[in-house]
């Protein structure tokens, strides 16, 4: 399977260069798209990012909510365009004799942004409910994608500040990950981080190497690689 990812195309921004790459880009069996795809919750543009993907290829689009597509918009999207969703959610898709199950989040902060801390009284709850919820949706042996917009991890934010990675990632959804072990990660919203990371479990004993993985992260937010990325996935 040959997946399309990209993040925070954020509208006209870089809506540009963005066409250029589509039109280079290879066929593919499936598009994420990782959040952001729009400016200030503007849905035209948001159809228009998607209208360009969608004049590429014909492949089913499953999509998260960035910061730019607001919380109460977010039925609005789902009457106004044909594409999945997953905000907290699970799409299993069939692939060959087998099926990948795709969980789908906005993600969660270590510390809510100053905008959030004065807007929105709840958000210190729904980003601890969103960790224990996605641990559950994580939980399993089968073939597992996690897309977010927010990072799950510090790794992938090398390059941004550092005294802003906890308003920008998660920490706590890295040890989500690094015990339930999903095969891959995908995330945007950092534009100056790094484009890839592996995160590696602990060895302490012979049971713990035998069942260590690399798990790879990919920060598709297209500011990143100037590129939307493209991730085979072999056998599958």
């Amino acid at each position: 399977m040959r997946i399309l990812a990209v993040g925070d195309v954020h509208g006209d921004v870089y809506m540009e260069p963005f066409r250029a790459k589509l039109s280079e880009a290879p066929t593919v069996d499936l598009v994420l798209l990782a959040g952001d795809m729009t400016e200030r919750n503007d849905l035209e543009l948001f159809g228009k990012v998607l209208g360009a993907v969608q004049a590429h290829t014909d492949a089913p689009i499953i999509s998260v909510f960035g910061n730019e597509e607001w919380s109460e918009s977010h039925a609005e999207y789902r009457r106004a365009f044909s594409i999945t969703f997953l905000h907290d959610s699970v799409e299993v898709l069939d692939v060959g004799s087998g099926h990948i199950r795709l969980v789908g989040s906005t993600g969660s902060l270590d510390t809510p942004t100053w905008w959030q801390r004065t807007h929105l009284p709840n958000i210190y709850r729904e980003y601890a409910a969103r960790v224990r919820s996605l641990d559950g949706l994580l939980a399993g042996d089968d073939y597992r994608i996690l897309l977010t917009h927010y990072a799950p991890t510090y790794r992938t934010l090398v390059g941004e500040g550092e005294s802003w990675w906890d308003q920008m990632g998660s920490k706590r959804l890295e040890e989500v990950i690094l015990r339930r072990r999903p095969e891959l990660v995908i995330h945007g919203h950092a534009h100056k981080g790094s484009s890839y990371a592996e995160l590696r479990t602990e060895q302490t004993t012979l049971a713990d190497f035998t069942k260590e993985r690399v798990i790879p992260v990919h920060n598709v937010a297209f500011p990143v690689k100037e590129d939307v990325t493209i991730l085979d996935i072999p056998g599958v």
